[in-house]
């Protein structure tokens, strides 16, 4: 096994340096560039844009910038920011906490409840509450999670006054554990209602395959307690081809956090991405998507790392 993420991890190499080598150019390609924001700044004259581009290192060739930010980036620097003039390591570190907080709640939620839905769905397969389930879920997938955050938000938080419009905490008050619930579920019931809705019929279709499986009818031909065929047996084996689904999607809540944590004004990586965009801060993009990318990788890697756990007849020794 060792062998095997060792070999993973190289082939991943070539991967990431394609990956940064394409998003590089494209975000030089954008029209503007990263002195957009100070062209039409009535002070900046034509001497303190060509002093800024030559201090940036914009005045160089393409190539040689992507070859001084590659080199910077193996060793951490990845620049500073174009509007504040910070490390943008440091500035993405300081938003990652409150990223991975609303990350790991919805996805921990919509995992374990996945779960229940799914099963439940199987075993009583075309029954009235597997229509219901299954039109609830189609409604969340197809529901843009912009419109549904939104739709809360004037829901629970305007009308009803049930729960804070956003933020981490309300201003003035004192840190309390209560507070921190009540402004964490507004998003992360929206991240994880779109999760929940799609992982829950891949649940639902593996577990159908698995009911219907030799093994099964087997186990319960012994005499096994049904409890005990459906949660030791039945689970176990439909875990196999959900894991991937559900691994990349905890890596895909990155993506899904810029919307969500823009509209309920959550202090983490995805408003703090949105932000850079309208700043052309290049720096923090850079390394936020290239981050991103990371992490992508690596939860293909142990995906795979997953299905040996899972199932003992995948083996990577050889």
């Amino acid at each position: 096994m060792g062998v095997f993420i060792f070999k993973r991890i190289l082939q991943s190499i070539p991967v990431l340096f394609g990956i940064s080598l394409l998003l590089f150019f494209m975000m030089h390609a954008v029209p503007g560039g990263p002195l957009a924001m100070y062209i039409h700044d009535p002070g900046m004259t034509k001497q303190l844009l060509h002093q800024l581009e030559t201090n940036l290192g914009l005045n160089q060739p393409l190539w040689v910038q992507y070859v001084n930010w590659l080199w910077g980036a193996l060793h951490g620097n990845f620049g500073d920011s174009y509007t504040y003039g910070i490390p943008a390591t440091q500035m993405v570190f300081d938003r990652l906490p409150a990223t991975l907080l609303l990350m790991l709640s919805a996805f921990l939620i919509a995992v374990v409840f996945s779960f229940i839905i799914g099963v439940f769905s199987a075993l009583r397969q075309y029954s009235f509450w597997d229509h219901v389930l299954t039109v609830l879920s189609y409604f969340g997938v197809a529901m843009p999670t912009f419109w549904l955050g939104l739709m809360v938000v004037i829901l629970f938080a305007v009308q009803l006054h049930w729960l804070p419009v956003g933020g981490m905490s309300t201003p003035g008050e004192p840190f309390s554990l209560w507070s921190r619930i009540r402004h964490l579920i507004l998003p992360v019931g929206i991240l994880a209602a779109y999760l929940l809705a799609h992982e829950s019929r891949y649940v639902r279709s593996s577990m159908l395959e698995v009911l219907h499986a030799d093994y099964i009818r087997t186990a319960r031909a012994k005499g096994l307690q049904e409890r005990r065929v459906i949660w030791r047996h039945a689970v176990k084996n439909a875990l196999l081809p959900v894991v991937t689904i559900m691994v990349m999607d905890g890596a895909y809540l990155f993506g899904g956090a810029l919307v969500t944590e823009t509209i309920f004004s959550w202090p983490g990586m995805g408003r703090l991405f949105i932000q850079a965009i309208s700043q052309n801060d290049y720096p923090v993009m850079m390394f936020e998507i290239s981050l991103l990318s990371v992490i992508i990788v690596f939860a293909n890697i142990l995906a795979d790392v997953l299905y040996a756990v899972l199932d003992p007849r995948i083996s990577y020794n050889t």
